[in-house]
């Protein structure tokens, strides 16, 4: 019988705790039973809170609802569609070497709806110096960026002439969320502008939420009518409104789209970054989506030349998100098959990349030079 991946990690949990020292765990079983506790009181707290805060939002037009219509279903299917993503996995040699192995995806729909779309992909090796794998980690992210973005404008171009041609993009639009670097902003955002100038949009669909900025946002606006001390984080505040959100309307949550440079404190380190996008030309909107009960939190971002208002922002989120989740999101599904596919198919696995740097790279080398360089 054929384990699951989870099914071998809980095997894997038992073995180590069973190991761990008697005594120990005793002590660790009591003091987590004891945490347990504070935490269902806590837990209770925050869901009493959470419904206090679900109506008041919902009251101001914080939540919306995404109701399906088919006519305009119909018409996104024939808009043309694209993804990109990247990937990276390090490796380390000797004398401060690396090797970082790249995947990037394009995924293309020219003609719209399709469940078999265009799959192009691209495969890099880039070596450099560092001194540790953290400094690694960031170039070789930083790297994978560069091509990324270049993806981007590769991909634009295929789309260009086709019918309201929309590239999502698997992650943020501000990536990495801490770069400076002036001449990679200047890269990325003109590969944007060169997008929305065509009449190809460019969405970013976030799976991972992380940070405070909608709490931010709602502190902004709403600070003295609101008590938001129990969340410490998005994911803990929109969880349970978002949950009960689905309760009460059954069709998929968004909350209000909204500039993303009007909430965020100049001490926020990402305030310089995005402020640098803007003085380039670039804005970013963004909203939280939640498609269903069981699903998680996604953050759908849009960039912008142009300063758009309440209900333009509603209009064209409306529009994304009826084609992510109407038209490309199959059945079982919570994300939209361009994402899955571009994110699938740049994918380099750890062992992948260990296995061609031990068995291909190394292998062209003397035994003496194989000795010095592993």
């Amino acid at each position: 019988m054929t384990l699951s991946y989870e099914e071998i990690r809980r095997i894997l949990r038992k073995i180590e705790f069973d190991k761990t020292e008697p005594k120990l765990l005793i002590k660790l079983v009591n003091k987590a039973i004891e945490i347990g506790e504070k935490e269902r009181h806590k837990i209770n707290r925050m869901k009493q809170k959470t419904e206090k805060l679900f109506n008041f939002l919902q009251d101001k037009d914080i939540l919306l609802e995404l109701k399906p219509d088919e006519s305009l279903i119909n018409s996104l299917r024939e808009v043309a569609v694209g993804a990109v993503d990247g990937s990276f996995q390090v490796i380390s040699g000797s004398g401060g070497h690396w090797f970082t192995f790249l995947g990037i995806s394009m995924i293309l729909a020219k003609y719209g709806f399709t469940t078999n779309p265009e799959v192009n992909v691209d495969g890099m090796i880039e070596t450099f110096k560092c001194a540790d794998e953290a400094r690694a980690r960031r170039v070789s992210s930083e790297i994978m960026m560069w091509s990324e973005t270049k993806a981007l404008r590769k991909l634009c171009e295929k789309l260009i002439g086709h019918r309201e041609p929309c590239i999502l993009i698997d992650g943020p639009i501000v990536d990495p969320p801490l770069l400076k670097d002036p001449s990679y902003i200047n890269f990325r955002t003109s590969a944007m502008k060169f997008c929305i100038n065509n009449n190809v949009s460019v969405v970013g669909f976030v799976k991972r939420i992380m940070g405070n900025e909608f709490i931010k946002f709602l502190q902004s606006n709403f600070d003295e009518q609101l008590d938001l001390s129990p969340f410490s984080s998005d994911i803990d505040l929109l969880s349970g409104i978002l949950h009960l959100a689905l309760l009460r309307f059954s069709n998929p949550i968004y909350t209000k789209p909204v500039h993303v440079l009007d909430f965020l404190e100049k001490s926020d380190p990402r305030y310089e970054v995005y402020s640098l996008y803007e003085r380039h030309g670039v804005k970013i909107y963004h909203s939280y989506y939640k498609p269903t009960l069981r699903s998680k939190i996604y953050r759908i971002e849009l960039a912008s030349i142009s300063t758009l208002t309440d209900n333009e922002l509603k209009e064209v989120f409306d529009r994304i998100l009826l084609l992510i989740r109407y038209v490309w999101t199959l059945p079982g599904m919570n994300e939209p098959l361009p994402i899955i596919l571009a994110h699938e198919k740049c994918n380099i696995r750890q062992g992948a990349a260990e296995k061609l740097y031990y068995e291909v790279i190394t292998r062209s080398l003397t035994e003496e030079e194989a000795y010095l360089w592993l």
